[in-house]
C-alpha cells in the first residue's frame, strides 16, 4: 500500500546538522591540556609576554657584566670566569638534582610554575643587587671592612661582592631558564612546536632590539635606574605569566621509597644522560657549541677595543643583529615543521663554521661589523630555534626535565674550563680580540660530526614520522 506524502505541516527537519557533516572546532592536546585555537591563542599571548620581559631581564647581566668588570680593570680570565664558569659550576652541581625533582614534583600549581613562583624574585633581588654592587660595597667597606682589612682597596671590595652576586644570580637564574624551557615542553602542542618557537624567538629578539637600541646605551651611565627598571617590569611580568598560565595532570610521581638518594641519583643522572648513543651525541654538540660561545663576552670588547665602536654604535649594531633575527625566525620555523629541526640544526652549523674565516678575514670596521653582526644571525637562529625544538622532539616527555637539563649540564661543565681557557687565550693573544673568530670557528667546525650521528641515530629510531624516544633501562617509575 502506497504511504501519502506528508503535508508541509507534518513535516519535521533536523534542528542541525550530524556530527559528521558539520565543522567542529580542532582541538589540540599537550598531556591532558585540551585547547581550542582561542585558547592557544591565550596561552601563547603569557607566554610570549614572559620571553620579552625575560629576555629583557637576561640581557642586562650579559651585557653589563663584562664592560663594567673591564672597567674595574679585571684581568680577561676572570671575566670569563664570572660570566661563564660560575653558571657552569652552578648547572652542574644544582641541575641535575632539581630537574628530576621537578620531574617527580606535584601540587595544585603543576609540576614546574612552585619553580617559578619560588626564584623569580629572589633572582630578581640579585640583579637588582648586581647594579648597586658600588653603593653596597661603600657601605660594607665604611661600616665593616674599614675595621677588618682598611688597606683593601674599592675596587677589589666591589669584585669580590659581584663574585658573589653573579653565583646568586647564577643559579636562580639557572632554575629560572629551565624550569621555564620544561614549562614549554608540557603546556605547548608537540604539533605547533617549531612554529611556536619561531615565534618564541621572534618576541626574545624584538625584546633583545628594544633593549639594545633604547637600554644599552645607558647601561653604564645610569645603571642604578637601568637595572631598577628592568628588575620591577620583569618581576611584574613573569609572575603574571605564572598565575595565567596552568599546567595539566601528570601521571603518579614514584613513591618517595623507591627514588634514590641525592648523591645515588646524582650519579644515576649522568650515567641515563649518557648511557644511549642519540643523546650523549646530542650533549656533545651542546659541550662544543658551548665552548665556541665562551668568546661571547670577548665579542663585545673586540667591538669597543678593537674597532673602537662606541656604546651607541654598538647598541645599534646589535639591534639591527637582533632584527634580522626577528625576521627570519618564521620562515626558519616553517622550515624546521617542513624538514626536521634536526636537519635544519645540521645545515646551520655548517653555516657557522664556514663564517669564521670572512668574520676574521674582512671584519674591520663599523660597516663590516653591522654586514657580519646581521648575516651571522640567521645561522646562528637556525642552530638556536632548530636545536631547541630537535630537544622538544628529541628526548621522552616522561623525562623531559632530566635529558634536557643535560644540554645545560655538559655545556655549562664546557663554560667552566671553557671561559678560563678563552680568557687565558686572550692574554696569551695580548688582547688580540679578533683571534675570538679562530677560537669559536673550530669548534663550531668539530660540532658538525656528533650532529650527523645524532641524524643518523634519529633516523635509526623512527625518523620524522614514526620516531620513539629511547628511555634508559634503569627508568625508576
Amino acid at each position: 500500500m502506497k504511504t501519502p506524502p506528508l503535508s508541509p505541516s507534518e513535516m519535521t527537519f533536523p534542528t542541525s546538522l550530524p556530527a559528521t557533516e558539520t565543522q567542529l572546532p580542532k582541538i589540540y592536546q599537550a598531556g591532558s591540556l585540551r585547547y581550542t585555537r582561542r585558547d592557544l591563542f591565550v596561552l601563547f599571548l603569557w607566554l610570549l609576554g614572559g620571553d620579552f620581559a625575560f629576555t629583557f631581564f637576561e640581557n642586562i647581566f650579559g651585557r653589563f657584566m663584562p664592560l663594567y668588570l673591564n672597567d674595574l680593570h679585571a684581568s680577561n680570565s676572570l671575566i670569563g670566569i664570572m660570566t661563564g664558569s660560575l653558571a657552569g659550576f652552578v648547572n652542574i652541581f644544582f641541575l641535575p638534582n632539581i630537574s628530576q625533582w621537578s620531574d617527580h614534583y606535584r601540587s595544585p600549581f603543576g609540576r614546574r610554575i612552585p619553580f617559578l613562583y619560588a626564584v623569580t624574585p629572589l633572582a630578581v633581588v640579585s640583579l637588582m643587587a648586581v647594579g648597586f654592587a658600588p653603593e653596597i660595597a661603600g657601605w660594607l667597606q665604611s661600616r665593616l671592612i674599614v675595621h677588618l682589612a682598611p688597606s683593601l682597596p674599592a675596587a677589589t671590595i666591589v669584585l669580590i661582592l659581584l663574585c658573589l652576586l653573579a653565583a646568586s644570580f647564577h643559579f636562580f637564574n639557572m632554575v629560572l631558564t629551565n624550569a621555564y624551557t620544561w614549562l614549554l615542553r608540557d603546556v605547548v602542542p608537540l604539533e605547533l612546536m617549531a612554529r611556536f618557537l619561531s615565534w618564541f624567538r621572534f618576541v626574545g629578539t624584538a625584546s633583545s632590539f628594544v633593549f639594545l637600541w633604547y637600554v644599552f646605551p645607558f647601561i653604564i651611565a645610569r645603571r642604578q635606574e637601568v637595572f631598577l627598571g628592568v628588575g620591577f617590569f620583569y618581576l611584574g611580568v613573569f609572575l603574571l605569566m605564572c598565575r595565567n598560565v596552568k599546567e595539566g595532570e601528570y601521571p603518579p610521581a614514584p613513591a618517595r621509597e623507591d627514588r634514590p638518594g641525592i648523591f645515588k641519583s646524582f650519579g644515576l643522572y649522568f650515567r641515563e644522560c649518557l648511557g644511549i648513543p642519540l643523546y650523549r651525541n646530542f650533549f656533545i654538540v651542546f659541550i662544543l657549541i658551548g665552548t665556541a660561545g665562551c668568546t661571547g663576552p670577548f665579542a663585545v670588547l673586540f667591538a669597543r677595543e678593537t674597532l673602537g665602536l662606541t656604546m651607541e654604535d654598538m647598541g645599534k649594531i646589535f639591534a639591527w643583529g637582533a632584527l634580522a633575527s626577528a625576521v627570519a625566525y618564521l620562515p626558519i620555523g616553517w622550515l624546521c615543521d617542513r624538514f626536521s629541526p634536526i636537519r635544519v640544526t645540521l645545515v646551520s652549523l655548517i653555516g657557522l663554521g664556514l663564517a669564521a674565516v670572512p668574520g676574521f678575514l674582512l671584519v674591520r670596521d663599523r660597516n663590516s661589523f653591522l654586514i657580519y653582526t646581521t648575516l651571522c644571525a640567521i645561522p646562528w637562529i637556525g642552530w638556536g630555534l632548530g636545536s631547541q625544538a630537535t630537544a622538544m622532539r628529541l628526548f621522552p616527555a616522561e623525562r623531559f626535565g632530566q635529558f634536557s637539563s643535560g644540554l645545560n649540564v655538559f655545556s655549562c661543565g664546557a663554560f667552566i674550563f671553557g671561559n678560563y681557557l678563552v680568557g687565558q687565550f686572550m692574554d696569551l693573544v695580548h688582547s688580540n680580540y679578533r683571534m675570538t673568530f679562530v677560537w669559536s670557528g673550530l669548534l663550531l667546525t668539530l660540532a658538525i660530526y656528533p650532529m650527523v650521528l645524532v641524524h643518523r641515530g634519529w633516523k635509526q629510531h623512527g625518523g620524522l614520522h614514526h620516531y620513539e624516544a629511547p628511555l634508559p633501562s634503569s627508568t625508576v617509575g
